[in-house]
């Protein structure tokens, strides 16, 4: 197709204009986000200790105005890369918090894809603080969805569900959970649908609270679903459109868990860099007396702003095109960032010292927090099984076909 040059100066001035939109986005969330979390971090060590969030998190969110970022305005979408810094922020206090946040824009996400009538009141209600659930996992299937065992059989007016999900986050917070449940036997694409189940309805329970190593403050357990009768209009999105639902949700959320990873990884690295490097005195001895040190701190400076530029390219790319990050992509930002912050805690606590291992120190906190994270959603093995699937090509020129 050939354009005329007014044509060609109409779609870059459109590109510009949107860019500008989305950098300014961006600058405002950065700065909004950076205020909550001054807020926020006193109260992030009590939280973790207690194993249960501040009585008023939720008006501290809700007062910073957390909520309409992440699930956008009325007739506009949210923008990924301004979650990203909500959520990156908000991970360099607090990593329990952190994940609410992104666990929220990942239920949101889903609701919105499936295009279903009642999806778009509850993302409604969402924008004004209500909490949701995305049970996806169960005992018999984590990282293989097509082994789930739980099961919708439909009636004459619904569905009729039961089976049990395992890792579920917000249990006892969130108003409705969105489960994914088998609705054929065979193993294919098509035998999983999606359903949203309200947290009061009959034969739901929250059968297990897990106590964990890290994000100790989010609430994770386990739901029992006992011919739980939920109505048609339940179904979000077709039936048998559930695996395909929740993979296209992942290409959205994994570059949300790489923001809450690069934001742990912030944190140690400035509590790092104030303690071993206050002034240019101290940053001069350390390089001449402590080569090895300062070797492994510059390491670790190049490994971070490679998190930081994966995650926002991959982010900005999807909002510019006003599409799904690649596979590949969102698997590489989840695994790379992940794995940085779990470096980033390792290099910490070797050069604070066994100190930095007793809870007087956030590091221990945050060394939990960021092993957690190379599991969590998929094991950095998983994701990097989703790259090897589709290698891309280099140089890399957004999305690839």
């Amino acid at each position: 197709m050939r354009y005329d040059d007014g044509e060609v100066l109409m779609s870059t001035e459109r590109t510009i204009s949107l860019a500008d939109e989305v950098l300014a986005d961006l600058r405002e969330s950065r700065r909004r986000a950076e205020a909550l979390g001054r807020e926020l971090a006193p109260l992030s060590e009590a939280m973790d200790a207690a194993e249960a969030f501040d009585p008023g998190l939720l008006e501290l969110l809700a007062r910073h105005d957390v909520w309409r970022f992440m699930h956008g305005d009325e007739g506009r979408a949210p923008r990924l890369i301004a979650q990203c810094a909500w959520i990156e922020a908000i991970a360099a206090r607090c990593t329990s918090t952190a994940v609410l946040v992104q666990s929220q824009g990942t239920v949101a996400h889903t609701l919105v894809l499936s295009e279903s009538p009642s999806a778009l009141p509850l993302v409604a209600r969402m924008r004004e603080g209500e909490l949701c659930g995305w049970a996806l996992t169960e005992p018999g299937a984590g990282s293989d969805a097509l082994s789930m065992t739980t099961r919708a059989r439909g009636t004459a007016d619904g569905y009729v569900i039961s089976g049990e999900k395992r890792f579920i986050t917000n249990v006892g917070m969130a108003s409705h959970y969105l489960v994914f449940a088998r609705t054929a036997e065979e193993r294919s694409r098509t035998a999983l649908s999606a359903f949203l189940v309200p947290a009061d309805a009959r034969g739901l329970r929250v059968s297990r609270r897990e106590a964990k190593m890290g994000l100790r403050a989010s609430p994770t357990g386990d739901l029992t679903l006992d011919e739980v009768h939920v109505e048609r209009s339940a179904l979000l999105g077709e039936e048998g459109g559930g695996l395909a639902l929740a993979l296209d949700t992942l290409r959205w959320s994994r570059p949300l868990i790489a923001a809450v990873s690069h934001g742990v990884a912030r944190g140690i690295y400035d509590e790092l860099r104030c303690a071993v490097a206050r002034d240019r005195e101290q940053a001069t001895q350390l390089l001449s007396e402590h080569q090895g040190t300062a070797h492994e701190l510059a390491s670790l400076t190049i490994e971070l702003a490679a998190s930081e530029a994966l995650l926002y390219r991959i982010a900005l790319d999807a909002d510019m095109s006003g599409g799904l990050p690649e596979v590949w992509e969102a698997s590489a930002s989840k695994a790379y960032s992940s794995d940085v912050a779990m470096r980033a805690a390792t290099v910490a606590i070797d050069l604070v010292g066994w100190e930095a291992g007793t809870r007087r120190f956030s590091l221990e906190r945050r060394f939990r927090d960021a092993k957690v994270l190379q599991i969590f959603e998929g094991t950095n093995e998983i994701q990097r099984n989703a790259i090897a699937r589709k290698l891309p090509t280099f140089p890399h020129q957004g999305r690839v076909d």
